[in-house]
């Protein structure tokens, strides 16, 4: 009985893990913005006007999305290995 009353609780709190709002993330925004939006990377790296800011959402550790930034600003995003939103 105890161990289905763990399980129980890990599914709710597994449930319960922030996810990411990659669609609310449009190009053109800045970069406060999109931390807003998203909250803080995983991961970050970039050179010279362009940055890529990575997130991994915790209750779906096997995807992961980007967001490219050029001059501060959202020039691409999208989940890795799909075909990114870009400017035009």
């Amino acid at each position: 009985m105890l161990r289905w009353v763990f399980c129980l609780l890990v599914v709710l709190l597994y449930g319960c893990a922030p996810w990411i709002d990659i669609q609310n993330v449009e190009l053109g925004m800045t970069k406060p913005e999109v931390l807003q939006q998203m909250g803080n990377p995983t991961n970050v790296s970039g050179n010279g006007n362009e940055e890529y800011l990575y997130y991994v959402p915790a209750n779906r550790f096997w995807e992961n999305y980007y967001v490219h930034l050029v001059n501060g600003k959202v020039e691409s995003y999208g989940q890795l290995g799909k075909q990114p939103e870009q400017a035009q």
